[in-house]
């Protein structure tokens, strides 16, 4: 084996454990959202098809053709699991609109044609995957695989096309270009795999593995440094949107409906420094205009608003986490002192934080 054939072995076997790991993490996180779930469902599929990368850069494939199983719908599955990935990031509990499920069809009757191949008559199709390296011109397969390609760098397109919507916004320019990047250097490696394949050219073959593998680990690497990456695109995204209605002319209902959003799903209200001129400014709004909204349609000033939020998160982490002390409670929810948080809580509930979370356990079954 030669040395750009063990550069690239080792590299996307490196991409393909680091890839397992990282799903397996996401596994054991304490609160599981859907997203997060589906999210170790695509980084496994995704460590299978970089570790079948690795088979075929050691010839394993040849031995034991069976090891390349699913590559072929993997291609076309990858798209779609991306797209509905972005779209459990950006409405958290939605249901997923028909148009994203649909684009799945194409890989079930691909992964049903790549089942039947395999276990029906099985010496002929191995004696296929054997030789569809060395004569990839003379078999179907090989220009199916070129399709799943094709489906796939489509697809990456427009996911490309999505993100860099955002990169003109000074909080999600820098993770967006770098994003869109990695998806750069994907589509690219793809295209070097996919050219090495069909010219039985084992070099440029190679070449596209040892770079998708590398794309693999600045990846996950990525998504270290950038934890919460799609979920500050998709805040963009509405506040993007919100941004066009009020031009259509000041809606109390859009601002509301965007302040709750801004409280039930990003949680601002656990910054213990906010202010009424910053969540104004998030609203393009003045800082009066919201004061004025929050008093007449809600009944209450800006504090006690932001406050009942905190005061109801703190209920349920009293409860759910008995070894957090009231203390790590009252910060974590935004306030900026055990005094304040005492008071308030007691203002709201009739008890103080500790008081509520014995009367409540002491009540359970």
């Amino acid at each position: 084996m030669n040395f750009l054939a063990s550069s690239a072995s080792i590299v996307i076997a490196i991409a393909a454990v680091l890839t397992f790991y990282t799903a397996l993490l996401h596994l054991t996180r304490k609160n599981k959202r859907r997203s997060f779930l589906f999210r170790v469902v695509r980084d496994l599929l995704v460590g299978l098809q970089t570790l079948q990368l690795y088979f075929v850069t050691q010839d394993l494939h040849l031995q034991y053709p069976f090891l390349l199983y699913l590559f072929v719908t993997l291609l076309f599955l990858s798209g779609p699991l991306n797209y509905i990935r972005y779209f459990m990031f950006f409405y958290p509990g939605g249901q997923i609109p028909a148009r994203i499920k649909v684009q799945i069809l194409p890989a079930v009757v691909v992964f049903l044609g790549e089942t039947w191949f395999y276990f029906v008559n099985q010496a002929q199709s191995q004696a296929v995957i054997r030789d569809v390296f060395s004569n990839p011109t003379r078999y179907a397969a090989s220009y199916l695989i070129l399709a799943g390609v094709i489906v796939s760098l489509i697809q990456y397109g427009m996911l490309l096309r999505l993100e860099t919507r955002f990169v003109n916004s000074e909080s999600t320019r820098e993770p967006v270009l770098i994003s869109s990047a990695i998806v750069i250097l994907y589509m690219v490696n793809m295209l070097l795999i996919a050219a090495g394949f069909i010219t039985a050219n084992r070099v440029v073959m190679n070449f596209g593995i040892l770079f998708i593998g590398i794309a693999g680990i600045v990846y996950l690497l990525f998504e270290n440094r950038y934890p919460d990456f799609y979920q500050l695109v998709a805040r963009e995204q509405k506040q993007e949107r919100y941004k066009k209605s009020l031009i259509q002319g000041l809606s109390r209902d859009k601002i509301i409906a965007r302040l709750r959003e801004l409280m039930e799903e990003e949680k601002i209200y656990r910054q213990f420094d906010l202010k009424l001129d910053e969540v104004a400014a998030m609203l393009f709004i003045t800082p009066h205009q919201l004061s004025e909204f929050i008093n007449d349609l809600l009944g209450m000033n800006f504090a006690s608003y932001i406050n009942q939020y905190r005061v109801e998160e703190a209920k349920s982490i009293l409860v759910n986490k008995p070894e957090e002390s009231t203390l790590a409670v009252g910060f974590q929810v935004g306030f900026g002192s055990k005094q304040s948080f005492n008071t308030i809580f007691k203002q709201q509930t009739g008890t103080t934080p500790s008081g509520y979370r014995k009367q409540t356990m002491d009540n359970r079954p």
